[in-house]
């Protein structure tokens, strides 16, 4: 038995490695196809970087040295006087002159914000800024992830009309232009990260954000969390490939093995990547906490169940609804998109994240009836409304 169990757990954490190099092979694509195979190989991560500048300043330009167009960091009504630390949400008022839910969270989620627009996922600089003064001028009122991860635990108060910023992939555009509006409204936000992706040149697609750059912004406020170390990805189900699944939401086939991973060999694998994640996380940030938000928001019970042994707890879907305590996998509004309409955005806001005509949702993300966006396998002709990826 011991021999087994040996043999199980040695052939998980190689899994694991298959599993991260899939996306950092040259000719690999940056989302994977049906067909493509699990190989084996080791991924080495990134050595610790340290930075010790404390003073809140915009993103500069890169090429000019300049900064990227905010006149200062009081622009925002919420940040009168001395510039503030995104963390601090003394500003929040327990009494809004419009009230549309109490002891509840929105969260939103995002994934690329920039000029112009690049492709269908991502979201036009002009509408994510006009969807922040809709939003302060509609009362809603933003908290950090230590207030809504209290709020679901402990069921600690949060502000009425509380609203939860999360942006997926850890783009480099995030940085340049995301960045500086959460600065200039005093916003607090969370990026999640794809660990493994932050200043590895091996990984294509489109630039992520580099160590330097997570370091300054986490220094005034904003929080970094795991969107897995290198688990962003799907994989076929068997030799022919003609099925696929999410790599973190159950077993895959191993082209080197030949076969469909074990139970066992699935769950090893996905508690090396999220140990992996966090524990780089903790040494380059000083996380006291984890929290996951699942790629393509895909999970299962036995997911749930590595998460919480590795101490997360707290996770998020991509399924839409309104948070409430105990609500431990949570519900998230897509608010990205070149879709995107800002005032549709916040009249489904005050209608409790309900659209025109569903019910109430009254269950938990995962455990009961709601609203349900589910994911697809990767394709160049699926509808890109019910899942961004990378």
């Amino acid at each position: 038995m011991k021999r087994k169990w040996l043999m199980a757990t040695g052939a998980g954490l190689l899994l694991t490695a298959a599993v991260s190099e899939m996306i950092i092979m040259g000719s690999a694509p940056a989302v994977y196809s049906s067909k493509q195979p699990i190989e084996m190989k080791m991924v080495v991560p990134n050595q610790p970087v340290s930075h010790e500048n404390t003073a809140i300043q915009p993103p500069k330009n890169e090429k000019t040295g300049e900064d990227p167009g905010i006149s200062g960091l009081q622009t925002g009504s919420a940040m009168p006087g001395k510039a503030k630390s995104l963390q601090d949400t003394s500003f929040q008022n327990e009494k809004p002159g419009q009230i549309y839910y109490r002891n509840k969270v929105i969260t939103l989620m995002y994934h690329e914000v920039t000029p112009g627009q690049k492709n269908k996922q991502s979201l036009n600089t002009g509408k994510f800024e006009r969807q922040l003064n809709l939003m302060k001028d509609n009362d809603f009122q933003w908290i950090t992830m230590n207030q809504y991860v209290d709020f679901v635990r402990h069921a600690k108060p949060v502000p009425p009309n509380a609203v939860l910023m999360t942006f997926d992939d850890g783009y480099e555009s995030f940085y340049e232009y995301v960045y500086p509006v959460l600065l200039k409204y005093h916003v607090p936000a969370t990026s999640f990260l794809i660990v493994n992706t932050i200043d590895n040149p091996k990984h294509i697609g489109i630039p992520k954000l580099s160590w330097e750059q997570i370091q300054t912004m986490h220094e005034n406020g904003v929080d970094f969390y795991s969107h897995s170390f290198d688990s962003h990805v799907y994989a076929p189900l068997d030799a022919a490939g003609n099925r696929s699944k999410a790599v973190l939401k159950g077993p895959v086939y191993v082209k080197n093995l030949g076969r469909k991973e074990t139970s066992g060999e699935y769950l090893a694998r996905v508690r090396s990547d999220l140990e992996q994640a966090n524990s780089i996380l903790k040494e380059k940030l000083g996380n006291t906490m984890n929290v996951i938000a699942f790629p393509y928001g895909a999970f299962s019970p036995a997911l749930l169940r590595v998460c919480k042994e590795l101490d997360t707890p707290v996770s998020f879907t991509v399924l839409s609804g309104i948070n409430r305590p105990g609500g431990l996998n949570g519900y998230r509004v897509n608010a990205g998109g070149a879709g995107n309409d800002p005032e549709a955005l916040i009249t489904l806001m005050k209608n409790n994240a309900v659209p025109t005509g569903k019910k109430l949702n009254t269950g938990k993300a995962g455990s009961g009836p709601g609203p349900v966006i589910k994911p697809e396998p990767p394709s160049s002709n699926r509808s890109t409304s019910s899942i961004v990826a990378e």
